[in-house]
C-alpha cells in the first residue's frame, strides 16, 4: 500500500529525495513518511483524489498472489547501529511492531530491519525493592566478547525481565575485562 501510494502521480511532487544526508532519510524521505502516516492517510476525509480502496485492493491482491511460508521474524530482524562496523552478529528475529511491549521500529516501505526499539524496561516494586525487574537489549556490558555483552538478549526478545539486584552484600565486583 505504501509503495503504491508513493508511486501515485498526486504525490510525485514529493518523491525527490530531500537535500540532506542519507542518515535523515528515515524521517524525511517520502516512502517512510507515507509508511509512518499510513493509518491517517487511509482514514483522511480526502487524499488528493487517490482511490484508496483500489490502492489497498490491488496491494492485497499482489501480496496474496505470492504464497509464502515466511513469518514476521523472517524479515523483521534486529539491525542495531554499531560504531564498530567490523563486528558482525547473526541478529535475531523480532516479534513486535509499533504500539506493543516488544515495540521495534523499522523504516516502513524501505526495510523490515529495525534499528530502534526499547532501550530498557524496568518494573520497580516500591514496597519490596528486591522484587524489582529490568532488562536491556543485548546485555549490561557494551563491549563485544565480555560475559555480559549479550546476556539479556533472549529475555529482551521475549518481553521478559531479570531480577534487579541492589543488595550490596550479594553484588560482586568484576574486573575491568568483564570477568
Amino acid at each position: 500500500v505504501v509503495r503504491r501510494l508513493v508511486a501515485h502521480p498526486a504525490l510525485a511532487v514529493l518523491a525527490d529525495p530531500p537535500g540532506y544526508p542519507d542518515v535523515f532519510l528515515p524521517w524525511l524521505a517520502l516512502t517512510p513518511r507515507v509508511g509512518l502516516a499510513l493509518e491517517n492517510l487511509l482514514t483522511a476525509r480526502e487524499l488528493y483524489g487517490i482511490d484508496r480502496d483500489t490502492v489497498v485492493r490491488e496491494a492485497v491482491e499482489e501480496v496474496a498472489a505470492r504464497p509464502t511460508a515466511r513469518t514476521w521474524g523472517d524479515t523483521h530482524r534486529l539491525a542495531p547501529w554499531r560504531a564498530l562496523t567490523d563486528t558482525s552478529y547473526d541478529e535475531p528475529a523480532l516479534s513486535g511492531d509499533n504500539d506493543c511491549v516488544l515495540c521495534t521500529s523499522s523504516v516502513p516501505g524501505i526495510t523490515d530491519l529495525s534499528a530502534r526499539g526499547p532501550a530498557a524496561r524496568y518494573v520497580w516494586d516500591l514496597a519490596d525493592r528486591n522484587a524489582s525487574l529490568w532488562v536491556v537489549p543485548f546485555g549490561a556490558d557494551g563491549v563485544p566478547g565480555t560475559d555480559h555483552h549479550r546476556d539479556q538478549l533472549a529475555l529482551w526478545l521475549a518481553g521478559e525481565l531479570a531480577p534487579v539486584t541492589t543488595d550490596w552484600k550479594t553484588l560482586t565486583k568484576e574486573n575491568d575485562d568483564g570477568h
